[in-house]
């Protein structure tokens, strides 16, 4: 049997737990907060066999890894600061998502 806690980003919480139910995993979700840049984090707990271990990764994976993104941002912030008279949003190809997948050893699992 293992244990795999997986922090990923508050954004993607619903689809990966939903992805994961749909697979037959039993999810535990605690809402987290991030140590250095303070960002939402969902922290999913997940018991399973040792055969499915590789199954769940995947499914997390697929629904919170890193991905390119368009985000917006106004031409000032790109100056520097500094007024360039006009005040337009820009597209910015950024790197969202993303997880931490740790994986435990656990002797049983007891539902009541």
């Amino acid at each position: 049997m293992k244990m795999i806690m997986a922090i990923i980003h508050h954004e993607d919480e619903m689809d990966t737990v939903r992805s994961l139910n749909e697979q037959n995993f039993f999810v535990t979700k605690l809402s987290t907060t991030g140590g250095f840049l303070k960002g939402k984090n969902t922290t999913i707990m997940i018991g399973t066999e040792d055969e499915r271990v590789d199954e769940a990764v995947n499914v997390i994976r697929e629904n919170a890894g890193k991905r390119r993104a368009i985000r917006y941002d106004n031409s000032g912030n790109l100056t520097g600061g500094s007024y360039t008279g006009i005040n337009m949003p820009v597209p910015l190809e950024v790197e969202v998502g993303g997880c931490t997948i740790f994986e435990f050893p656990i002797d049983r699992i007891e539902k009541y």
